[in-house]
């Protein structure tokens, strides 16, 4: 699997945990099944949660809830447990700041660095739900045997607050693992096309100097195909060409290609074969009338007496060097240097 693509999973997968996990953590929050108690043995089923305190009462009558603050000063004579306000107030906070990771999550999608935000407010969650539940679960088993209860129990309110916490710190590692996915290997956002992403080198171009998929159309300056002939309805197999190398569309009847890439040669023009003639064919270009200047002659060797200069500006080329003007007899004639070079030789006498 491509690694672009692995954080896309993990962002997905946390957010449907994390969406479970409000589902489950807002039940089990708002509800008042969280413990139930007997007094005695016979007498009516008790429990409370968070926010109400009820009482099963015979059939006729059903079951009567209020909430605390006006339970408390029938119960516990208008003194609330401060294991459950202490309680209340962790799991409230856990559970808004639950809701804010979730929707971080969501934004995520299309801005996936703020992964990495909605890990840090999955974590800051999880640490105010995994104190709060314990201090409700632990105080209020204690308050039951304080009193002498007959039976006591935790309800499914108070259950389903434990895979919250649980989906929650799972939530927040793949928050944790899509930012860091993203910002190492991935582009774009949830929404990207994989296939139009950016891609390594190997997987644009296959292998080493060849090209993946149909053939281009076009063949380098100076290639061509031999001419052949195909049966009707037949068309050239597919290949892999050279990085570069395109294949003719369509072909002459002498099996080059009417527009060879990158450029063509002139009609009727003779391509030179080797690169020595294509040199040739370039320096032998004509030149104007050439005008002649006399410098000053010494004893020791100089440059040629006559300088060769042409009215038109000559071009930057390697010119075939004059070997013919060495110092030879007499001794008294005039050393014409045309390579515009000191010559080193014997010294001589000019006259």
């Amino acid at each position: 699997m491509d690694h672009a693509q692995i954080w896309k999973i993990c962002l997905i997968t946390g957010i449907i945990l994390l969406l479970v996990a409000f589902i489950l953590g807002w039940i089990g929050f708002g509800v008042p099944d969280w413990q139930s108690f007997q007094l005695y043995t016979g007498s009516v089923v008790e429990y409370y949660g968070l926010w109400a305190y009820c009482q099963e009462q015979t059939v006729t009558y059903g079951t009567v809830c209020n909430r605390w603050y006006r339970a408390e000063t029938q119960l516990f004579n208008g003194t609330r447990p401060t294991f459950i306000s202490t309680s209340e107030g962790l799991i409230t906070v856990g559970m808004i700041l639950l809701s804010l990771g979730l929707v971080v999550a969501i934004l995520a999608t299309i801005l996936p660095l703020l992964g990495y935000v909605a890990s840090l407010i999955a974590l800051i969650s999880f640490v105010f739900l995994v104190i709060g539940l314990p201090i409700f679960g632990q105080d209020s088993n204690n308050l039951s045997r304080a009193r002498g209860d007959v039976t006591y129990n935790k309800r499914y309110g108070f259950w389903l607050m434990v895979p919250t916490i649980v989906l929650e710190f799972l939530a927040m590692l793949l928050f944790l693992a899509a930012a860091f996915l993203y910002q190492r290997y991935g582009y774009g956002n949830i929404f990207t096309d994989s296939d139009t992403g950016v891609k390594s080198g190997w997987q644009v171009l296959g292998q080493p100097n060849m090209l993946v998929g149909p053939p281009p159309r076009g063949l380098p300056y100076g290639m061509g195909l031999p001419p052949m002939n195909l049966p009707h309805g037949m068309g050239l197999p597919p290949m892999n060409l050279p990085h570069g190398m395109r294949l003719p569309a369509p072909f002459n009847h002498d099996g080059f290609p009417p527009a060879p890439y990158p450029y063509s040669a002139p009609h009727n023009q003779v391509v030179p074969s080797l690169l020595s003639q294509y040199c040739n064919s370039q320096l032998s270009r004509p030149l104007g009338p050439l005008l002649a200047r006399s410098i000053t002659v010494s004893t020791l060797p100089q440059p040629c007496v006559t300088r060769a200069i042409a009215s038109q500006p000559i071009p930057n080329v390697l010119p075939d060097y004059c070997r013919t003007c060495e110092p030879v007899e007499p001794p008294c004639r005039s050393i014409i240097n045309c390579t515009g070079r000191t010559l080193v030789g014997p010294l001589m006498r000019t006259c």
